[in-house]
């Protein structure tokens, strides 16, 4: 029973150790300049004449850093690059949602179904009318 609990814990660790390991092959600075910009775009507070609050807190995080341990700056990095990936995702899925607004009112269901099957790399079977 001890060993199942640890085989699960080290998958656990592994995983942890991947998404570290993903983040790391990312230069800091370009996470930070991708939060920073998602900051000066998408969020009211952070446009000029508005609060900086936002942006001084993630300045101050990565000055922070700077000084962390190696562990420590492990952790922070991991933590940046996954905020970054969720914003930048979110934001897609964003643009890609205004894209495909209204589709129900503008395409056939065939079409629409044919389309939903292309997403998936799949395609529809020829209808043979008889």
């Amino acid at each position: 029973k001890q060993y199942t609990s640890y085989a699960s814990s080290t998958s656990v660790l592994q995983r942890y150790h991947c998404s570290i390991m993903s983040s790391s092959s990312i230069p800091p600075l370009h996470v930070l300049r991708g939060i920073l910009r998602h900051l000066k775009t998408k969020c009211p507070s952070s446009k000029e004449g508005g609060s900086n609050s936002m942006r001084n807190f993630v300045m101050n995080q990565y000055r922070t850093s700077l000084q962390a341990s190696p562990q420590e700056m492990d952790g922070l990095r991991a933590t940046a690059f996954n905020y970054y990936k969720l914003v930048s995702d979110v934001s897609e899925r964003g643009r890609l949602h205004e894209l495909d607004g209204g589709a129900e009112n503008k395409l056939s269901p065939k079409e629409m179904s044919r389309r939903a099957a292309a997403r998936a790399g799949l395609s529809l079977p020829v209808e043979h009318n008889a």
